[in-house]
């Protein structure tokens, strides 16, 4: 039987924490999952769909960041029965997912391995995974920490992750899993057709938007009549989770070490025994194979010990966790270590040596460089290997390849808008100097080590990683090949830009002033994260006052380092004078527009990064939180897991600050509650946070997506307003959000998830497509429109269509291009005869359930269709105008968002002089990309030794040499 362990993401000083699958036939085995785990799978084609158990070292995000993105997909995929093991608050972390998973479906398991709790060690037909808990120096276990724990608060948490999370279920046959799988589809594919159906016709945004508010009004209303009624006997609708409480607990420092030991090998077959004993090869071998006893032709009985060899035990390995020099002590007296240690010398004893063969190391800075931890390392036996993950050992380099070659073609193009992200090709320490030999290992993504049949290290599939300037060097040449006007960047910066050097080409810096707004998207997919758009997130950086975060996607924190710098600044990033702990320690604002997944997964290592970076300053700053309501009791509940700095949290929901219309005099109004759960001063939050930004108003709007799901609006007192869409479908309040006050939107940073072919997906998930996005921009007089959230099936610049935009309408304004040519904001009372729009209480229950996951082995489909596009190839003007009609152009500029970039007004305008060249590098990444899937496919077919290279294998052959014939003409 084979096995193996492989490496999914090292520690660096961008990841702290280090992931690692084990690979069985029958099943997979992640330790951690940190913030970015899915999309690296994505990127490397790791398979976690067999995944049947994870174990984290530490109760906290850093080792558990990636696993509610993770659990979403897994469950939306099929999986089930997953078993999570980690130490004392895993159930409580858990159970605070409530407010945004509801997968009852899945069925987890969730095995606290407490200290000194027999019980906790798992094991199944493959693994044996035993915890050694560590502490830091003088820190006392509390009573909590001991033992299993059965009281009442316990029973409450596990009540709340069965409600959420499901309970496990006994394992299906073959037959039953078909079954249920075919049952799942349909009844996928009859819940889709109905809410498509519901959009059928008319397909106008005026119709939708109608049919959406009266659904809406109707539940409100029937949820007024079910208040009125209701009587002290009664009972209102089912408890949801996310209603029930969840008791307090407090922050365990403590981390777990993992000791694994693989299951009984059977006994090599002894073919010529067999064959002396009257057995011919058939499947009698496999039943003695399998220790059952068999009858020969000449009526014998043939057992198991006649022709197989002795089982014996496989091997073992540990992984430990030492996240500060503060543990070494506890970590090097366990006892638990004592038989792999030189000091044990019994029968016992030296198997258990001779069995361990890989040691991973995750280590936290100056761990590796202890004398005490050396010296411990060394008395191990001398066969053992040792993986040394740690940011001194491990070159800080980005995995996400594919990102960064079209990110490095892109800034040819433009420099200062597409900022290369930061990274390091070699480490800042020789290995050498932990341990000087041949079994010191630095590990790689995609590194595997091979238990059984035979212990090994494989690193044929590591990832093969380029540095930003290797990989600059690479689009440049590659420019020079395909087109040499690549070469000259269309954009023209100002008189008085600044310019350096860097790796060889001129960054320019557009001379942006002071008060100048640069809106700096960081993630612009939607729903999961792909290997080209991460999720949402964006950042705006207000010179002399302080940093805005504009929805917080998984992986956040890992981005900014790379696109700010961690911990120097990062010399490609000419936009923001800030490096990542100047900007998070400047934090001044986060928002947060739905619940979503997608939209607030790296919120919580966010605010611990920005706790420990200011918590011991002099000035004590605080942070203000502008979400849903939903969002605070979320952050509220895994504070009692991690330290979030709540104390210094001004929360302001977006529920109470809520644009009211008026029709007669276009004025706002705070609508007021008192059910804010950590500060009721609504008023003074928001004047703090308009103080500590410099900020004249700032605003929020319902959409049309979910329930609690806002549009945001803020002014600057130098003049500038950005209007945030979050996920919508085209609504009447953003528009008026748009129009309130003595500004029009300078920018307009909205979502565009769908393309216009794409509408009735559109519809059925509450987003809005590229035309729709245009219109919503005409319709609030916007300066520049900044195009985000991208389907994955979107690599390319997204195309839009004047006369669609032109077409567009929503209720009370009506059709919106009639505001593209100047209208002033005090001119725009509403349609005469329109009907006042109600807001949607947050006490109404409607659908929040995530928008389903775009269909994976579309995104290849639609790469097809953009090539086989009758424009794809042929060359756009110098201006977009002639395609998109000027006489919108004439009034707005528009700009599609890609990961980590920088956008001021000034290069938003500009974009239609680079879009040809844009156009042209990204089809050029299409047809590598499916060029090297293609490659990709034939080498796993012909390495698996599954078929030979047969008719398809041909065909796909002859499919990548076109896309290679294709790149160079």
């Amino acid at each position: 039987m084979k096995w193996s362990i492989q490496i999914v993401r090292p520690s660096t000083y961008n990841v702290e924490s280090t992931s690692v699958l084990v690979h069985f036939p029958t099943g997979r085995y992640l330790f951690n999952c940190a913030e970015g785990t899915q999309r690296l799978s994505f990127e490397n084609k790791v398979r976690v769909s067999k995944l049947s158990a994870v174990f984290l070292t530490r109760v906290d995000w850093s080792s558990m960041g990636g696993l509610p993105g993770m659990l979403l997909t897994l469950a939306d995929s099929g999986s089930r029965n997953l078993t999570i093991s980690g130490g004392h608050n895993l159930t409580h972390a858990l159970a605070a997912t409530r407010h945004f998973i509801l997968r009852s479906e899945m069925g987890i398991r969730v095995n606290e391995m407490r200290d000194g709790d027999a019980a906790a060690v798992y094991k199944d037909e493959n693994l044996k995974v035993t915890p050694v808990h560590i502490y830091p120096d003088n820190y006392k276990v509390t009573k909590s920490e001991l033992g299993p724990d059965e009281s009442e608060d316990a029973k409450t948490r596990k009540t709340l992750v069965a409600r959420s999370l499901g309970t496990q279920q006994p394992q299906l046959t073959a037959a039953e899993k078909r079954k249920n799988k075919k049952e799942a589809s349909q009844q996928q594919q009859q819940q889709q057709q109905k809410k498509k159906g519901y959009y059928d016709e008319p397909c106008d945004g005026a119709s939708i938007e109608q049919k959406l508010q009266m659904l809406e009004r109707q539940q409100l209303e029937d949820a007024r009549m079910k208040k009125r009624a209701r009587s002290p006997e009664q009972n209102s609708r089912p408890t949801q989770p996310s209603d029930m409480l969840l008791p307090k607990t407090a922050p365990s420092p403590a981390s777990i070490c993992f000791i694994a030991e693989g299951p009984e090998v059977p006994g090599k077959f002894d073919v010529q025994a067999a064959k002396a004993l009257g057995l011919k090869q058939g499947p009698l071998y496999g039943k003695l194979t399998r220790g059952e006893s068999v009858t020969a032709p000449d009526g014998s009985i043939i057992h198991p010990w006649q022709c197989v060899g002795p089982a014996r035990l496989s091997g073992i390995f540990i992984i430990i966790d030492c996240p500060a020099p503060a543990f070494i002590d506890s970590l090097v007296n366990r006892p638990q270590f004592a038989p792999y240690l030189d000091i044990c010398s019994d029968e016992k004893s030296a198997d258990l040596q001779k069995r361990l063969l890989l040691i991973v190391h995750s280590l936290g800075p100056g761990v590796a460089q202890d004398k005490r931890y050396k010296d411990w390392v060394a008395r191990f036996p001398a066969h053992v290997r040792h993986m040394v993950s740690a940011p001194e050992y491990v070159p800080d380099d980005n995995p996400f390849q594919r990102h960064l070659r079209v990110q490095a073609a892109m800034a040819v193009i433009d420099p200062a808008t597409y900022v290369l992200p930061q990274s390091a090709d070699k480490p800042r320490l020789p290995i050498k100097s932990f341990i000087d030999g041949e079994n010191a290992i630095i590990p790689q993504s995609l590194m595997t080590f091979d238990i059984e049949p035979k212990p090994q290290l494989d690193c044929s599939k590591a990832q093969k990683i380029q540095s930003s300037e290797a990989m600059l060097k690479w689009a440049r040449d590659r420019a020079g090949l395909l087109d040499k006007d690549l070469l000259q960047p269309a954009s023209q910066p100002s008189q008085d830009a600044d310019q350096k050097d860097v790796a060889g080409i001129k960054v320019t810096s557009n001379g942006a002033s002071k008060d100048e707004l640069i809106v700096c998207p960081i993630g612009t997919g939607s729903s999961v994260p792909s290997i080209y758009r991460n999720v949402s997130a964006n950042i705006i950086s207000v010179k002399g006052y302080g940093g805005i975060v504009l929805d917080c996607g998984e992986s956040t924190v890992s981005l900014l380092k790379r696109f700010l710098g961690y911990p120097e600044r990062n010399s490609y990033n000419t936009r923001i004078d800030l490096c990542y702990t100047e900007f998070v320690s400047s934090l001044k604002l986060l928002y947060i527009s739905h619940m979503h997944a997608d939209h607030h997964l790296g919120a919580i290592l966010l605010l611990h990064e920005w706790n420990q970076l200011t918590k011991d300053l002099d000035t004590k700053p605080r942070l203000s939180i502008v979400a849903p309501a939903r969002f605070m009791a979320w952050i509220e509940d895994f504070s009692g897991v991690q330290d979030l700095g709540l104390d210094r949290i001004d929360f302001i929901s977006c529920h109470n600050i809520r644009l009211l219309h008026d029709q007669g005099q276009q004025s706002a109004s705070y609508f007021k509650t008192n059910t804010t759960p950590v500060s009721a001063n609504t008023d003074a939050n928001v004047k703090t946070v308009k103080r500590d930004l410099g900020l004249t108003d700032l605003a929020t709007c319902s959409v049309i997506h979910c329930p609690w799901a806002y549009g945001l609006s803020i002014t600057h007192e130098s003049g500038w307003k950005l209007v945030y869409s979050g996920d919508t479908r085209p609504c009447t309040n953003l528009v008026t959000l748009g129009r309130h006050g003595d500004r029009l939107p300078t920018v307009l940073l909205h979502e565009a998830t769908h393309s216009d072919d794409l509408i009735k997906d559109a519809m059925a998930k509450r987003h809005t497509t590229v035309s729709e996005a245009v219109a919503m921009a005409l319709g609030m007089g916007a300066e520049n429109l900044l195009m985000t959230h991208f389907s994955q099936r979107c690599i390319s610049l997204p195309r839009w269509s004047a006369t669609k935009a032109k077409e567009h309408s929503v209720p009370r304004y009506g059709n919106l291009y009639q505001y593209s040519h100047g209208k002033s904001s005090a001119n725009l009372s509403s349609v005469e005869g329109e009907e006042e729009e109600e807001d949607v209480s947050e006490d109404v229950d409607v659908d929040d359930a995530p928008a389903p996951l775009d269909d994976a082995h579309e995104a290849e489909e639609a790469l097809l269709r953009e090539l086989s596009d009758s424009q794809s190839d042929v060359e756009d003007s110098d201006s977009v105008a002639s395609e998109q009609s000027q006489d919108i152009l004439d009034c707005l500029n528009i700009a599609t968002a890609f990961d980590m970039s920088a956008y001021a007004p000034s290069d938003i305008a500009r974009y239609r002089f680079n879009t040809r060249q844009l156009r042209k590098v990204l089809r050029e990444e299409i047809r590598l990309f499916i060029a090297e899937e293609n490659e990709a496919e034939i080498k796993e077919e012909i390495d698996s030794g599954k078929k030979s290279v047969d008719t398809k294998t041909s065909k796909k052959k002859e499919n990548g040499a076109k896309s290679k014939n294709q790149q160079s003409k």
